[in-house]
């Protein structure tokens, strides 16, 4: 990688987080295009920050001096592909973003388009849950135990929940205020899954990916791509 641009955090507005002053750059960046930000503090918790503003996009090197921290970050461009990591942190955000579109509607009395749009978040939830279980569950099961048993009995309570939330979608009589306390509920048991998932497990499966070779990656990828659905 390489730039000439550099970001100083430490001249970042007082009170106004790292991430959020790099960001406000970094939004106005291109796919493919690269720049340099010097940080005084160890950047680990910074980069997480901002990578989760990125839509993991994002891809970077570290180097340091003794004195602080230059960090080339990269914006990848959009036939520079996603480790599965990444991939499946898109996915989640993709999914978290359908879930707040289905609850805004429902919270508007929007029944008609409401259904279709949980109708899509079920239908890639659903796709997302069976290629946990059946293809990176056992990449790591004996590293990691109890975290994947843990994930297969939540991906067990989120498909009840599901199989609820389209019993009252397809009942006789629209129940907006029913569907709401049902995409609620979702939405937590959600929230805290996801962050398991990618806390415990994203990175034992991305390894042995990489062990693996191109060819699971690609699968991953093929499944969770509409064309694929």
């Amino acid at each position: 990688m390489s730039c000439c641009y550099v970001l100083d955090l430490r001249l970042a507005p007082r009170g106004v987080p790292p991430a959020t002053y790099a960001y406000a750059i970094l939004r106005e960046m291109g796919p493919g295009e690269t720049m340099r930000v010097w940080s005084p503090e160890e950047p680990t918790l910074f980069m997480a920050q901002l990578q989760n503003h990125m839509r993991n996009t994002l891809v970077w090197e570290v180097a340091t001096d003794g004195q602080g921290y230059l960090i080339t970050l990269h914006i990848r461009g959009p036939h520079e592909p996603l480790a599965l990591g990444d991939t499946l942190r898109r996915e989640h955000d993709d999914m978290d973003a359908c879930l707040v579109r289905s609850l805004a509607l429902v919270g508007a009395g929007r029944w008609t388009e409401s259904v279709a749009e949980v109708a899509r978040l079920d239908r890639t939830l659903r796709a997302h849950i069976l290629l946990e279980n059946d293809l990176l569950a056992p990449l790591a099961v004996r590293e990691a135990r109890e975290p994947t048993s843990l994930m297969r009995r939540e991906h067990d309570d989120i498909l009840v929940q599901l199989d609820a939330i389209q019993e009252v979608c397809q009942a006789a009589g629209e129940s907006c205020a029913e569907l709401d306390t049902w995409l609620g509920l979702l939405a937590a048991t959600l929230n805290k899954h996801e962050y398991r998932e990618e806390v415990s497990l994203f990175g034992l499966w991305e390894r042995a990916s990489d062990r693996r070779g191109a060819a699971l990656l690609d699968e991953v990828r093929r499944r969770l791509s509409p064309a694929g659905s």
